[in-house]
């Protein structure tokens, strides 16, 4: 498993944190969409899958309804997937 696997399931048990009784039941989905149609599917690029995780947690966390102590945590997990997407770009 090379190290942007790694880094990539790291950020999915992360995003698991957002599947809480705490969290609104359409950030909830969002955020299972996100790992599951994209940031784990294989059968799409790797840029692609990091930009529209990217951009679902975006939404995530202008969302009014997120708990305000889950915002960080979007902007932590946003933040990695944007500096993964820029490593792949360069190579």
């Amino acid at each position: 498993m090379s190290d942007t696997d790694t880094r990539i399931q790291q950020v999915a048990q992360v995003l698991g944190q957002l599947d809480d009784s705490q969290i609104p039941r359409n950030i909830r989905t969002s955020a299972k969409d996100a790992v599951d149609k994209w940031l784990l599917n294989e059968d799409k690029d790797l840029d692609i899958r990091l930009g529209m995780t990217a951009s679902i947690l975006d939404e995530i966390f202008n969302d009014p309804n997120l708990p305000s102590h889950f915002g960080p945590l979007c902007l932590q997990i946003q933040a990695a997937l944007e500096t993964m997407l820029a490593e792949v770009k360069r190579s």
